[in-house]
C-alpha cells in the first residue's frame, strides 16, 4: 500500500512539475510575443494642419522591401539643405512627435517625421527594439539626400526611446553619417531594458525568475541574440555632437544605465536630466526646460542657415504623388 501511494505521489509530482514548466515557458512566450508583436495597423489619410510650414505625405521603401510611410513638413525658415528626421518610440507613431516638428520647423529646420515598421501606417513587421529599424532611419535619409543629390544635406536626428535606439544602431553599423543628434530615454542594452519593464509589473523578487524566458522567446522571434540589442555599444562609433536627455525618475530607465550609456559616447556631446519626469515625451512634461537644453544645443553643433522665402516663392518641393524610393 505504501508503494502504490509514494508511486501515486511520484506520478502527481511529476505532473505539477510538467504542468509548471508548461506554464513557465508558456507565460515566456505569451509575454515575448506581446512584447514584439506589430503594433495595431492605422491608417493616416488626411494631412493636419500646421503652422510654419506645409505637411506632406510620404511613402518610402527600406532596404528590405518594407514600405514605410512618413510625413514631410517643409519650414518657411529653412534652408532646403537643413533637415531633421523624428523617430518616435516603442509602440507609438509619428503623429506623437507633431509637438516636436513644430518646434523644429521654428528653429530653422525642415523635417522628415516617420513610421518605423510595425507601427502605424507602415508595413507590418516583428518590432526589434530599434535593430531593424535602423533600415528605415535609413531609407529617410536616403530620401533627404535624393532632393539635393549634388549639394551635401545638414540632417540631424531627434528619437525617442526606441527611436533613439534605432538611431544609435544606424550609426554604429554606419548605415547613416548625421551631424547631431538628441537622443532622449534610450537605453542602454536589452537586458537591462526587459528587466526593468518586467519589475514594474511583476515585482523586484519574480524578475530575475521571469526575464529568462522572455529574453529568450524574444531572440527566437527576432532572430537577434541579446548581446546585438546594445545602443551603448553602439553608440561608441558615433562621431557627431550628441545631447542625452533623460527623466531622474524613469521606472524603464535607470541613473547608472543612463550615465553608463553617456560614459561610451565620444565628445561633443552633454547630459541633461530632468527632475521628476519620468520615461515619456520630455518636451510635453517640461517643455521649457527641454526648449532650453535642445535650443543651446542646436545653437552650438547645428550650425544652419536661414531664408525666408520671397513672396511667391516656395521651398523644396516632394514630388507629387508622394513618392516610393528604394534606400
Amino acid at each position: 500500500m505504501n508503494g502504490m501511494r509514494l508511486k501515486k505521489i511520484g506520478k502527481i509530482a511529476l505532473w505539477s512539475a510538467g504542468f509548471a514548466a508548461l506554464a513557465y515557458f508558456g507565460g515566456g512566450l505569451v509575454a515575448g510575443w506581446i512584447l514584439v508583436r506589430p503594433g495595431k495597423r492605422r491608417d493616416y489619410d488626411c494631412v493636419p494642419g500646421m503652422r510654419y510650414g506645409k505637411m506632406q505625405p510620404l511613402t518610402l521603401l527600406s532596404s528590405d522591401g518594407l514600405r514605410l510611410h512618413a510625413w514631410v513638413l517643409l519650414s518657411r525658415k529653412a534652408s532646403p539643405e537643413d533637415w531633421v528626421v523624428l523617430l518616435h518610440g516603442y509602440r507609438s507613431d509619428r503623429s506623437a512627435v507633431q509637438n516636436r516638428a513644430r518646434f523644429f520647423s521654428r528653429r530653422g529646420f525642415n523635417v522628415l517625421l516617420l513610421h518605423f515598421r510595425g507601427h502605424g501606417s507602415s508595413d507590418p513587421a516583428i518590432i526589434s527594439y530599434g535593430y531593424n529599424e535602423r533600415k528605415d532611419v535609413k531609407a529617410a535619409f536616403d530620401f533627404i539626400r535624393s532632393l539635393r543629390p549634388e549639394q551635401r544635406m545638414r540632417i540631424g536626428i531627434d528619437g525617442i526611446s526606441m527611436g533613439a535606439a534605432a538611431a544609435a544602431y544606424a550609426v554604429g553599423h554606419g548605415d547613416v553619417d548625421p551631424d547631431w543628434m538628441i537622443l532622449e530615454s534610450c537605453y542602454d542594452n536589452i537586458r537591462n531594458a526587459f528587466a526593468n519593464r518586467l519589475e514594474t509589473r511583476v515585482g523586484k523578487s519574480l524578475t530575475p525568475i521571469l526575464a529568462w524566458p522572455v529574453e529568450l522567446i524574444v531572440e527566437q522571434l527576432i532572430q537577434l541574440r541579446a548581446e546585438d540589442l546594445d545602443p551603448a555599444k553602439a553608440l561608441e562609433k558615433a562621431r557627431c555632437p550628441i545631447l542625452v536627455m533623460a527623466g531622474d525618475s524613469e521606472a524603464v530607465l535607470r541613473m547608472v544605465e543612463i550615465e553608463y550609456l553617456y560614459g561610451c559616447i565620444p565628445e561633443p556631446k552633454r547630459l541633461v536630466i530632468f527632475p521628476g519626469s519620468g520615461h515619456g515625451d520630455l518636451l510635453v512634461q517640461d517643455p521649457k526646460r527641454y526648449a532650453r537644453a535642445a535650443g543651446a544645443f542646436l545653437r552650438d553643433f547645428a550650425p544652419r542657415e536661414p531664408q525666408i522665402p520671397k513672396p511667391g516663392a516656395g521651398t523644396t518641393s516632394v514630388a507629387e504623388p508622394s513618392p516610393v524610393l528604394s534606400s
